[in-house]
């Protein structure tokens, strides 16, 4: 039974792999990155398992066919420091427990990043790449969700360095594989010497593939032209793999987040906020005026682990992930002080639609 329930994880982490509308030799053009290390040793079973090639061996479960995989390379330890950023970054787990990584902006400046326990509940992936090619290496993270079945299995997280030398956070979550040769989902399919990244999900009978770009330490979604394809793509879910793209069908309505961090969906200030119920699986709503006089509410989902906040002031930045219930009394002082003090701030991404499921709070002062 352990057996059977291993290849059925296998079989999801790479199904959507069958319905992946990019040519082989779009593929192969791989973004460079530079493998630092690992935290934690512990990992569902398909997280070992990479795959450049599809090897010899194939195996059919019903109407599906994949292949064995190709196993990664030996993991090492990370070291304490490790060299993105300005001038290094220190990786170490904080007295909670969770993972914090710290540095300075060239400036001098510091910057860190609490990522709480999230990335440290499974074995946690260090890569580094220039991913703007902006002169300054960038980290990425890859780490299990644990999820089964056709939920994301994947945890990508990148901080790209920005003009400042300060991190600006990228969180998606999805399929991602990686190999010796780095993170499949990374390429650089206009070989311009900048990433893109390819994030899928499954939405109302259709996967849709969607493109990342990134450009000045910031991410967003490719929409329309790009090269000789145009984004989103859809391909139909059908009983065998499908990787033809399609207009969805009249009536149809797949929905992609949008977790680009470029340009915010509002601006304005924070005026007041309710404290999700965890017992009754709510999400946190935040109560925005905006630049405009508008009034809108924003209900990050934080089922997906992925809202963050971002402390931006003159002296430091500091970047925190939603804290889980024990840590609730922190996360509040810093909303009380935002609201109370009136700080300018900026709503990026989305989780629901129209921009009502914030993936970033983004606040100056």
């Amino acid at each position: 039974m352990i057996a059977t329930f291993l290849l059925f994880s296998t079989l999801f982490q790479y199904e959507n792999q069958f319905y992946l509308p990019l040519s082989r030799s779009e593929l192969s053009n791989r973004f460079p990155v530079k493998y630092l290390g690992t935290i934690g040793n512990l990992r569902p079973g398909y997280f070992e398992a990479t795959r450049d090639a599809p090897p010899p061996d194939k195996v059919v479960i019903g109407n599906f066919a994949f292949y064995k995989d190709y196993k990664a390379t030996q993991d090492i330890p990370l070291p304490d420091k490790v060299e993105v950023g300005p001038s290094g970054a220190g990786v170490a787990k904080s007295a909670r427990g969770g993972l914090f990584i710290t540095g300075k902006d060239k400036n001098g400046l510091p910057w860190n990043v609490d990522l709480n326990d999230y990335a440290l509940a499974y074995a946690c992936r260090f890569y580094s790449a220039d991913l703007d090619r902006n002169g300054i290496r960038d980290l990425v993270l890859i780490y299990p969700t644990g999820g089964n079945g056709l939920a994301p299995t994947s945890n990508l997280l990148s901080l790209t360095f920005d003009d400042q030398g300060r991190p600006v956070p990228f969180k998606a979550d999805g399929y991602f594989e990686e190999s010796a040769k780095g993170i499949t989902d990374l390429v650089d399919l206009n070989r311009d010497g900048r990433a893109e990244l390819i994030y899928m999900n499954f939405d109302d009978g259709y996967w849709i593939t969607n493109l990342y770009e990134v450009r000045a330490a910031r991410w967003r979604r490719v929409r329309g032209s790009y090269g000789s394809r145009s984004y989103p793509l859809y391909t139909r879910f059908t009983y065998r793999p499908n990787r033809k793209a399609v207009a969805p069908a009249p009536g149809r309505r797949p929905f992609a987040p949008d977790l680009s961090n470029k340009e915010p969906y509002f601006r304005g200030r924070l005026v007041s906020y309710k404290w999700s119920d965890a017992n009754s699986s709510e999400d946190i709503e935040l109560v925005m005026k905006t630049e405009k006089g508008q009034k809108i509410i924003s209900n990050p989902v934080q089922w997906y682990d992925t809202f963050t906040v971002v402390i931006d002031g003159s002296e430091r930045r500091i970047i925190s992930l939603l804290v889980k219930e024990e840590e609730e009394e922190k996360m509040k002082s810093v909303l009380n002080e935002i609201v109370a003090d009136c700080y300018q701030v900026s709503l990026y991404g989305d989780r629901r639609r129209n921009g009502l499921g914030s993936e970033i709070l983004w606040v100056s002062h």
